[in-house]
Parts: C-alpha cells; structure tokens; sequence
C-alpha cells in the first residue's frame, strides 16, 4: 500500500461536514478520517453522479465539537464505487484548497494528539 504524504487519523464521529456538490446541498457528511490537506467523506450511495469528474466542493464547512467552524473549498481527488450490490454507502477522498492557517493549525494538533505513538 502507498504510504500517505500527510498523516491522517481515522474518525468515529468527531468531525461532520456540509457543502454544495452540483447543485445540490450535502448535510451531516460523515468525514471518515482527516488531515491537514484532506479527508475522507463517507456518503450516501445515491451521492456517486455527484463525484464524477473531480468537481469541487462549495461551501465546505468542517464541524468539530470541539472547534470552531471552519469554511474550506476542497476537491474530490479519488472516490470508490459501492462495495457490493447491497451498500448503501461510498466513500470519496477530497482534497483541501487554500485551507486557513488556524484551520490547518487545528487539524494537525487534532491529528498528532489522536495517532496512535
């Protein structure tokens, strides 16, 4: 497996986000894991149309409950099909453009404090 060029840490349920993808509003959007130039997005299957292309994602905002709520723009980088003929779920890796430094300052104190040693 390819080593990662930025650490991640894998998420249950700290981080949410939402954005416009194509017209149409994404609410509660799992982030399956998360680093200082990305994450993962678990999504509804119905979502895929949405992923083609590599398209942007405006109006991302990333929830922590933490943190304070941070506006992002991030674009799709890669994402899989479903699993199988009964997943209800895919996932996507998006990848941030032009992150605020405190965001980013956040995001890594989040990641080096959650990895494990």
């Amino acid at each position: 497996m390819e080593k990662r060029k930025h650490s991640r840490t894998s998420l249950v349920t700290d981080y949410t986000t939402q954005f416009n993808l194509g017209g149409k509003d994404f609410r509660k959007v799992q982030v399956a894991n998360i680093g200082t130039h990305g994450c993962c997005l678990k999504l509804p299957i119905g979502s895929a149309p949405y992923l083609k292309g590599k398209p942007v994602l405006e109006n991302m905002i990333l929830f922590h409950s933490d943190a304070k709520k941070y506006s992002l723009k991030g674009k799709v980088a890669w994402h899989e099909d479903a699993a199988g003929p009964k997943s209800q779920w895919i996932t996507a890796g998006v990848e941030f453009l032009d992150t605020p430094a405190d965001c980013e300052r956040e995001i890594s104190e989040y990641v080096i404090a959650t990895v494990p040693k």
